[in-house]
C-alpha cells in the first residue's frame, strides 16, 4: 500500500525546465546563442551553484560575459519568474495531499527555493532541495538523505521524475518509480499504483 508520494519540481509540477526557459528569454531578448547559454546551464558551474556552493554573482556573471546585460539581480528574478506550477498539476496535489503524504525533492537555487516552499508549504510535508543540503540528485546521496528524512519504507513510495535517468536510484533502492510525461498518464497511472 502506497502512503507517501514524491515528486521533483521542475517539469513536473512546472510545465517546462526552468533553464530552457531562461535560455529562450536570454536568446531572443540579447541575440545570444542558444546553445551557449544552454551549454552554462549544463555545467559543473550550474551544479555548484545548485549544491550552494557558488552565490548568484558568481553564476549569473557568467552570462554577462556571452553578452546578456541586465543585472545579476534582474536574471534571478527572471529564472524565478519560469517557476510557476501548472494549474491541473497544483490541484492534482491538492487532492492527494488529502490522502498520501507529499514530499518533494528538486535540484534548485536559493531563489528558487524559497519561491517553492512559499507556494506549497501546506503541500509537502518534506522539501529536499540540493542548495540547502549540498548535492544534487545526480550525487545520489541527496535522495539517501531524503528517504532517511522521509521515514517511510520505500516499497510504500512512488518518486515522479521528469528525467527517466533520474528513477534508476530511487528503484534501487525499492521505491517505485513514475516517470512523468503529462498530467493526464500520471493520473491513470497514480490510480493504478495506488489502487
Amino acid at each position: 500500500m502506497i502512503t507517501t508520494i514524491i515528486f521533483d519540481y521542475g517539469g513536473v509540477i512546472t510545465a517546462d525546465r526552468r533553464s530552457r526557459c531562461f535560455s529562450e528569454w536570454a536568446c531572443a531578448k540579447y541575440g545570444v546563442s542558444k546553445t551557449i547559454v544552454n551549454s552554462l546551464f549544463d555545467s559543473e558551474h550550474f551544479n555548484q551553484y545548485m549544491r550552494g556552493k557558488i552565490d548568484k554573482q558568481e553564476f549569473f556573471s557568467r552570462f554577462q560575459e556571452i553578452g546578456v546585460t541586465t543585472d545579476i539581480e534582474s536574471m534571478s528574478q527572471q529564472l524565478v519568474t519560469y517557476n510557476e506550477p501548472v494549474t491541473r498539476m497544483k490541484n492534482l496535489l491538492d487532492s492527494l495531499s488529502r490522502r498520501y503524504d507529499l514530499c518533494l525533492i528538486s535540484d534548485s537555487t536559493p531563489e528558487l527555493t524559497k519561491d517553492v516552499r512559499k507556494k506549497f508549504k501546506h503541500i509537502f510535508r518534506v522539501f529536499i532541495f540540493s542548495d540547502e543540503r549540498g548535492y544534487v540528485k545526480d550525487d545520489q546521496i541527496l535522495y539517501d538523505i531524503a528517504f532517511s528524512e522521509i521515514g517511510a519504507d520505500p516499497k510504500r513510495c512512488i518518486y515522479i521524475d521528469d528525467k527517466e535517468e533520474k528513477l534508476e536510484y530511487p528503484r534501487s533502492k525499492g521505491v517505485m518509480g513514475i516517470h512523468f510525461l503529462g498530467v493526464d498518464l500520471l493520473i491513470t497511472t497514480l490510480a493504478k499504483a495506488c489502487g
